[in-house]
C-alpha cells in the first residue's frame, strides 16, 4: 500500500515535470518526408531480444536508404542483456540511467535529445515514461508516433484499429505514411 502510495506520487511529479518540459521545448517544426530526410531517430521499448529483432527491420531498410539512423531502446531493467551492446545503429539506456522520477538523465541521453533528427519515430507507447519525456525533450523536427487520446506530442499519429495492433502493423504503417507525405 505505502509502495504504491509513494509511486503514484512519482507518477505525478513526473507528469508534472514532462507538461513543464514540453512547454518549454524550443524546436524548429518542420514536416519531412522519407525521401527528403537525412537523419532518423528511434525510440522503443529494447527490453527483451525480441522486441529488439522487431524494430531491425525497419532500421535496416531507413540506412539501406543511406539513412543516418540512431535506434534508442529503453531496457526496463537495472541490467543490460548481452543483446543490449551499443552497435552502429543502436544505443540503450536502462533503470539506472533514470531519475527518482523515472526522467532519463545522462551525457547520451541528452545528445540524443539535443540532436535536430530530421524525423523522430516512438514506436512505444504512453505507458513508457522514459520514451514519454525523450519524445517531449527531442529538439527533432517531425515527430511521429502512435496515437493516443490525451497524447498531444506528436506532429503525425498513426491510429491502428484493435485488432490490428502490433509492432509490425505500426512500422509498416509508419515506413508507408513517412514514404507518401508530401512538404
Amino acid at each position: 500500500m505505502r509502495i504504491q502510495f509513494l509511486e503514484d506520487i512519482k507518477h505525478k511529479i513526473g507528469q508534472y515535470v514532462f507538461q513543464r518540459d514540453l512547454k518549454l521545448n524550443k524546436r524548429i517544426k518542420s514536416v519531412s518526408n522519407l525521401d527528403d530526410s537525412k537523419s532518423i531517430g528511434i525510440l522503443f521499448d529494447a527490453t527483451t531480444k525480441e522486441q529488439i529483432i522487431e524494430i531491425k527491420p525497419l532500421v535496416d531498410y531507413f540506412f539501406g536508404m543511406k539513412k543516418e539512423v540512431k535506434a534508442f531502446g529503453y531496457v526496463n531493467s537495472k541490467n543490460f542483456d548481452e543483446c543490449h551492446i551499443p552497435k552502429l545503429q543502436y544505443d540503450f539506456f536502462n533503470l539506472k540511467d533514470l531519475n527518482w522520477y523515472y526522467k532519463p538523465q545522462n551525457d547520451y541521453i541528452k545528445n540524443f535529445v539535443k540532436k535536430e533528427y530530421d524525423i523522430l519515430i516512438n514506436l512505444s507507447d504512453s505507458n513508457c515514461i522514459p520514451i514519454k519525456y525523450l519524445v517531449a525533450s527531442s529538439v527533432a523536427r517531425f515527430k511521429v508516433g502512435k496515437f493516443e487520446e490525451g497524447y498531444d506530442i506528436y506532429d503525425l499519429m498513426i491510429k491502428l484499429d484493435k485488432k490490428e495492433d502490433s509492432m509490425a502493423r505500426l512500422i509498416s504503417e509508419i515506413a508507408k505514411y513517412l514514404k507518401i507525405i508530401n512538404k
